[in-house]
Order: structure tokens, then sequence, then C-alpha cells
């Protein structure tokens, strides 16, 4: 009976008389009776919901050799129940996690004996293994989730991020969605957080579905006309005739428009363009004011895998009418590394739509091949 081994007690199983069979069975040789040992040892222990402090040393010492041995489907078997189990003797639970294993995954994750210290200790100095499983858990505490956050790596935010029922703390919260941009699997975790603000959202935009972006640049253009938000910080005098002396284009362009309108890195404006949907170029010209037939002009030239589609077309220009240059500024500036410049030097060129949410029409006409930021007049103070 080499999984038991020799031990202090007279008969290892007295407080356990049930497995006797067993045992004298695993003396017998021929038949690997481990397995089936540790899961009904395990399943009579979790069964009593008390254990006097004999039944305890007795089951460690029975339980403890068995777990280093038995083949990955019982150690698992018996991890899910030994670890939520709240008088499972500690050493037990360091057996499970020595295996490096599922089961160990399993330990670590649901365990109740391990204190919020050596939690920290493992979540600042384990293997990215241990790592998500301590994100895993049900129960996190703030400390633990940020120590978890600053080691910064991929498989441990995905962890923290699948805790949609569980609130992290605003800063890990913030930390998660700045990492999210360009690693969609990631965003698309955190979109469905039911506490994420709206402003974290936007910055998700490349990465949300269809019916997702919509949402936002509805809310955006409901948001600016309610509050009377100021005019968009991109918006610009001639940006129709800027636009139309880009229809055609190539992408090279196009990006070193936006560059010079937006205020964008380059990179930032190659995405943009890159974008397959052109729902962010959509939003990004409405952002400096262009009127939505100016865009939809542009989109017709721009590419093949929307000029072919009529029904593309139309949901954008859909989208390019029914929000304001203030609600697109709003998600471009959450989405990209935008440089707006300030509100007073900007000149504009707005649609009634526009209008109407409170952004002012100018009276600048100025044209040039990429314009200088003209002048907008003052809103009315008193309304």
């Amino acid at each position: 009976m080499d999984a038991v081994g020799s031990h202090h007690f007279k008969s290892p199983h007295d407080a356990f008389p049930e497995i006797a069979p067993l045992i004298r069975a695993s003396k017998t040789g021929g038949i690997d009776t481990r397995p089936v040992l540790a899961r009904v040892l395990t399943d009579l222990f979790v069964a009593r919901s008390l254990h006097t402090h004999d039944e305890l040393a007795q089951f460690e010492a029975l339980i403890e050799p068995l777990i280093g041995i038995i083949d990955p489907p019982a150690a698992i078997a018996v991890a899910r129940k030994l670890a939520p189990h709240p008088e499972t003797p500690r050493r037990v639970i360091e057996a499970l996690l020595r295996r490096n294993d599922e089961a160990a995954y399993q330990a670590l994750r649901d365990t109740t004996t391990l204190d919020a210290r050596t939690l920290d200790i493992l979540a600042a100095k384990g293997s990215r293994f241990v790592g998500v499983a301590i994100a895993s858990r049900s129960t996190l505490a703030d400390a633990t989730a940020r120590i978890l956050a600053a080691r910064d790596e991929t498989v441990i935010d995905l962890a923290l991020a699948r805790r949609v029922d569980h609130e992290l703390p605003s800063d890990v919260a913030s930390s998660l969605v700045a990492r999210a941009r360009r690693n969609p699997d990631l965003a698309r975790l955190i979109m469905a957080w039911p506490n994420l603000r709206f402003s974290q959202g936007c910055s998700l935009f490349l990465d949300a579905e269809p019916q997702e972006r919509e949402a936002m640049a509805a809310e955006a253009t409901r948001r600016a006309f309610l509050t009377r938000a100021r005019p968009s910080a991109f918006l610009r005098a001639d940006i129709d005739a800027a636009i139309g002396e880009l229809v055609g284009a190539d992408r090279h362009r196009l990006a070193a428009a936006l560059v010079a309108w937006l205020g964008l890195p380059q990179d930032e404006a190659a995405t943009i363009i890159s974008d397959s949907t052109g729902e962010a170029l959509v939003l990004s010209l409405r952002a400096c004011g262009a009127r939505p037939e100016t865009i939809v002009a542009l989109l017709l030239r721009r590419g093949v895998h929307l000029s072919r589609s009529v029904e593309r077309i139309f949901a954008l220009a859909h989208l390019a009418r029914e929000t304001s240059a203030t609600g697109a500024a709003t998600i471009v500036l959450a989405f990209t590394q935008a440089k707006p410049r300030p509100t007073r030097h900007v000149g504009l060129q707005t649609s009634a739509r526009d209008t109407q949410r409170g952004e002012p029409i100018s009276t600048s006409t100025t044209r040039v091949d990429i314009p200088a930021a003209g002048s907008f007049r003052r809103r009315d103070r008193g309304r």
C-alpha cells in the first residue's frame, strides 16, 4: 500500500472505516485502486460538516500522498471538492498546487483556506498559470487585483476581464481598458462589462461590434445635445472642399490629411483608414465638420470593399447624418491619440443638424490645400 504508506496511527482508516476494503484490495497487487481511493476518501471527508482533530490528521495522512500520484481526471475531481471545503487542511491544498496542472488551477481558484497575504505573494511571484488562477477566483481583494494588473501579462489581463459579475477597482479597470486598444480579445471581454463607463467604451470603438458602434455614436450625439457641449475642436471652415480634393486619393494621402486635420500620430491615422467598415473614417470626417454628402462622395471612390456594397454605403451615410460633429469628436478623441486645437482657434462649417445641437455656423470660406485653423463666433453666453 505505497499510496498511503506508513503513518503514526494504529489504524489509518479509523476515522473512515468505509475505505478498509479498498485498502485491502490495494495490498493484493495488480489493481490500482489509488484513484478510486482518493475519490471515495474525498467524498467521505466533504460529506461531514465538522471534523475532529484526529479525523483531519488521518485524512491528511491518507490523501496527501495520493494527490501526487493519481491521474489528472481523478486529481481534478478531488480538487473541485476539497478546494471550497472550509476544513480542508492547508497541506492538502499545497499538495494539489504542487501538481501544477488543471487540478492545481482548480485548487487555487476555489480554495478558501489561503490567507490574503499568501494570495498576494502568489499573485506577485507565481507563474502565469498561478496568476490566471488567482484572477479567476470568485472573490478577489482589490489589493490582489492591483498586483495582478501590475504584471501586465495578457493572459492574466484576460482572466481579470472575464470577471463580468465582479467589479474591479477603477484604476485596474482603466489599465485594462487602455491595454485593450488593439487587443480584440481583451476588448470584447471589456465591452461586456455591465458597469463600463461610456468614455471607456468609446475608447474601444475600433474593436466594438457594429451595433455597439452605432449605439456609441447615438449616445455621444445625445449627450452633446443635452449638455450643449462646445463645438468639435476639429471643425474646419473648408473641410468639404478639402475632402473633395481627396476623392480618389490613395490611403497614404488620406492618412496624411487626417494627421493634419486631427493632430493624429501617423499610425493612428493609418488605423482609421484601414478600418474595413469605414465607420472610423466617417466619424473622423464628421468631427471635422464634413457634410454627409461630401463623406459619401469620398467613400464611393475610396475602395472596392466599400463601393461595391450599397448597403454599407447607405449605413455609413446614415451614420454621418445622425452623428453630430461634436458627438463624433467625442468618440474620435476616445479611440485615438488626437491632439485637438484649442476651441477658440478652430474654424468650422456645419450642417443645419449641427446648428440645432448648439454648434454655431462660421462665415469663413477660405480654401487652401491643407487649410489652416480658422475662427468661430463665440456662442451667446446667455443661452
